[in-house]
């Protein structure tokens, strides 16, 4: 057996709703294909995948994000097709499919949402636990690892050529939502699917180089900072720490999602979160766990959401300092739970 055509062990249902997106697709006018807001390489990875696939069907398309690429991104092929909504005035007559990947609702994907209207068709593809169903079709696969893992299975169940370029961004998709194959969803399946876009002539040093070697001096700078600021509490189970807007003067455009990882490389910590100031008094959350933890119901409790051992949420209401102990609050009692 080949890997291209290694069987895919889909379910009945998710076969029906993959040939179905396929048809919605051919037969649409026009079709907006958005995430959510702070889009990562899930995100961007799987827009970009889809839209070469619309490009060479010739279908009238576009990918339209609220926040702009982040710059880790930018390596990947035809990122021009990545428009942001404040740049690109949108004729919403001209469209009548509207794609919505990796969101586990509708707010999240930010001022897009007022673009679409009622006689759009929304299709909404997600993994996340929690997923609020908001799609007039709705592809929820929980056990996937990634969007770009479900849209692997979309192109091969309706015999679509995966490109290299849409290699290229499935595989991104996939390895940063799985961490480079560490993360709890990384399945048997997920290892024969990259396997399969290696085979396809991507390198998979490329990648690691593009998204973990190519950091700036000011990111460097910035973590040197955030790793100061730690704070631990419960006999250092939980790390914090913090970056500010004024911290990021006199740097632009900095990739900080990856930091909060080093928060966790302390041996005796189970949870560790970071708050960032998007926008002045606009504060971000990235919440992550290393057992077991839920960081998902955690981050529930305050509008977000995502997965088990990695979440996010933000709030323009709340002040930073009650927003930091709003979440140590919630995070210690889980902490405790667990122990007990």
């Amino acid at each position: 057996m080949t890997i291209q055509s290694m069987n895919l062990n889909l379910s009945d249902s998710l076969a029906d709703e993959l040939k179905l997106l396929n048809a919605h697709i051919l037969a649409s006018r026009g079709i907006i294909v958005t995430g959510h807001i702070n889009p990562d390489g899930d995100n961007i990875g799987s827009q970009l995948a889809l839209g070469e696939y619309f490009e060479r069907i010739g279908k009238k398309y576009i990918l339209l994000d609220e926040d702009p690429l982040p710059a880790f991104l930018r390596f990947l092929p035809n990122t021009h097709m990545i428009k942001t909504l404040s740049e690109n005035k949108i004729n919403s007559s001209e469209y009548d499919l509207v794609i919505v990947v990796d969101s586990g609702d509708l707010p999240r994907i930010g001022g897009v949402a007022d673009v679409f209207t009622g006689s759009m068709k929304i299709v909404n593809i997600d993994h996340h636990l929690g997923n609020t169903l908001f799609g007039d079709m709705n592809i929820i696969h929980e056990n996937a690892s990634s969007i770009g893992e479900i849209l692997y299975y979309f192109f091969r169940i309706n015999s679509i050529e995966i490109s290299m370029d849409m290699a290229s961004d499935l595989f991104v998709s996939i390895v940063t939502d799985t961490g480079f194959f560490r993360y709890d969803q990384t399945s048997p399946e997920v290892h024969m699917i990259a396997a399969d876009l290696i085979s396809r002539g991507i390198s998979p040093n490329y990648f690691h180089i593009q998204l973990n070697l190519m950091k700036s001096l000011g990111y460097t700078r910035l973590l040197s900072l955030l790793l100061s600021r730690m704070e631990l509490f419960e006999d250092s189970s939980i790390a914090f720490s913090y970056l500010l807007i004024d911290d990021f003067t006199g740097y632009s455009d900095i990739d900080t999602d990856t930091m909060i990882e080093h928060l966790g490389m302390l041996d005796t910590v189970s949870v560790y979160f970071l708050i960032k100031e998007k926008k002045p008094n606009l504060y971000g959350a990235s919440l992550r766990s290393k057992y077991d933890v839920d960081v998902a119901k955690i981050a529930s409790v305050l509008g977000g959401g995502g997965h088990m051992r990695a979440a996010g949420c933000r709030t323009q209401e709340m002040p930073f300092d009650d927003f930091k102990d709003r979440l140590l609050g919630l995070i210690k009692d889980e902490v405790q739970a667990y122990q007990h």
